[in-house]
């Protein structure tokens, strides 16, 4: 009876995943071309007439820039506000689509604590450290292994292991702090050396640099940690890696099974649907807690002709992609640029109250004298990336451009024709500003596609215990979410 209770709870909570990207989706697709657009051809492709509703247009043709933008940061913080106004649907509309923490499958930290309880884990306190990391990786470091250790006991694991680590700031605090055995694994040797001379710096001044904190109230830590727990191997992880065959080169005086808690904190690109893969496949395994990253180094069947940087990099070809994962949505494609604009933080944004960079606007005008004069020259942008900062205006950042292409334009074309391509630099920035913000609506709802999807792959694949865990801040950590599951 028990059985057939857990089959019927997780076909229901998968036909739930399903109604969620149904709805998501149905919202997006349109917007696709919207999410994939280059900004480079903003204006040489009409982007503010083509890709976004004429109301929404004349909406904000009638207001100046200050004005727009001010409405803008109203109505992205003010959810409950229900002015009848276009601006605002636009926003609240995308906002709806986000995934939240209202639901039994996308969950807080304070839920996942509950479970952590419930599967026979007690929580420890948390460890600051406050040397040797970033303060946002300080942050993210002691938000995380806190929970990773109580996933640790609760599947009484005998290993940790951390994919992709490079610098190993995670583990550090695993075995220090919590007298985790733990291994980085990365495919950068010298990173690694460089974190394992580390890692024995921060031993030696653990005492000095770390802290318990309970409640929000902060002590000094009494005990010694020995930091050969913490180790670190050199390797390309596939979803074909066997884990337990590096966990045995590395911990070789461990003589029984090995118990893996695979874990990671923002695997880049194809690492971290790969991880799940391993997950799945690998009986080694008995939990998951990974913070997947860089989307746009994700590969979909449409990026026939790009490859996951690392794979290049290391010689390494695989034939599964790295979206979609689950069979629901095998064969749709999100598309590279909106995979890009996934990993943009509207939060980070609206916080700061951050405005695109002007060079923006100076490369898209540009575009136009490129394709109107070299309709056939396929500029790299990758030598155009730090020209705007050295620019006061258009025109210095078209000189300095030409010549950095050697093009030979600038000297070619009157004064009077970069005023007719500028000729209203004003109304074209508030253009850019206002596309640009608009269009980051759609991250998050481009996120929460990505983040289904892994899930939903978990599910169909039997795993019932598994969540998405909004883990982080996401002002101080815009790849807020953690996949979290249980064998």
């Amino acid at each position: 009876m028990r059985v057939i209770y857990r089959f019927k709870a997780m076909e229901t909570s998968i036909t739930k995943i399903h109604q969620n990207l149904d709805r998501i989706l149905k919202y997006l697709n349109p917007l696709l071309p919207l999410a994939n657009c280059h900004m480079v051809e903003f204006f040489t492709d009409n982007h503010w007439d083509k890709l976004l509703p004429k109301n929404l247009i004349q909406t904000i043709d009638k207001w100046d820039l200050n004005y727009a933008v001010e409405k803008f940061w109203t109505y992205a913080s003010e959810p409950e506000n229900n002015d009848n106004c276009e601006l605002r649907k636009w926003i609240h509309k995308a906002q709806s689509h986000n995934l939240t923490v209202n639901n039994d499958y996308c969950i807080s930290v304070e839920d996942l604590e509950q479970h952590l309880k419930c599967w026979g884990a007690c929580l420890p306190p948390e460890i600051k450290i406050t040397e040797f990391m970033t303060s946002k990786k300080s942050y993210e470091v002691q938000r995380m292994s806190r929970l990773v250790a109580s996933l640790y006991n609760a599947t009484s694991s005998t290993h940790c292991m951390e994919a992709g680590g490079g610098r190993g700031h995670l583990l550090v605090a695993l075995t220090l702090g919590y007298n985790v055995p733990s291994l980085t694994v990365d495919c950068d040797d010298k990173a690694l050396k460089n974190a394992a001379q580390r890692v024995k710096i921060i031993q030696k001044q653990w005492r000095a640099i770390a802290k318990k904190v309970t409640n929000g109230n902060e002590e000094n830590l009494t005990e010694n940690r020995q930091c050969d727990m913490h180790r670190f191997a050199t390797a390309f992880i596939t979803n074909k890696t066997n884990v337990a065959n590096i966990m045995k080169d590395s911990f070789p005086e461990y003589e029984k099974d090995y118990k893996i808690l695979l874990t990671g904190l923002h695997t880049c690109g194809n690492l971290g649907p790969d991880s799940l893969r391993i997950f799945s496949s690998q009986t080694s395994t008995t939990g998951l807690f990974n913070v997947p990253c860089c989307y746009h180094l994700l590969t979909e069947k449409v990026d026939a002709d790009l490859f996951d940087v690392f794979q290049r990099d290391y010689g390494c070809e695989t034939s599964e992609h790295g979206f979609p994962l689950s069979e629901y949505l095998k064969g749709y494609n999100l598309g590279r640029n909106a995979r890009m604009l996934a990993a943009q933080s509207l939060d980070r944004v609206l916080h700061h109250r951050q405005l695109p960079n002007k060079s923006l606007l100076y490369r898209a005008l540009f575009q136009i004298i490129v394709k109107i004069h070299l309709p056939k020259s396929n500029l790299k942008d990758g030598k155009l990336k730090r020209v705007a900062s050295k620019c006061d205006n258009f025109t210095q950042y078209f000189k300095m451009a030409d010549n950095v292409l050697s093009l030979g334009l600038f000297d070619r074309l009157p004064d009077s024709y970069l005023t007719d391509v500028s000729n209203d630099l004003n109304y074209q920035w508030k253009q850019i500003v206002m596309f640009n913000l608009l269009r980051l609506c759609l991250a998050q709802v481009i996120e929460s596609v990505v983040l289904l999807d892994r899930l939903l792959y978990l599910f169909e694949n039997g795993y019932r215990k598994s969540y998405i865990v909004k883990l982080f801040d996401p002002v101080m950590s815009p790849r807020c979410h953690s996949i979290v599951a249980v064998r």
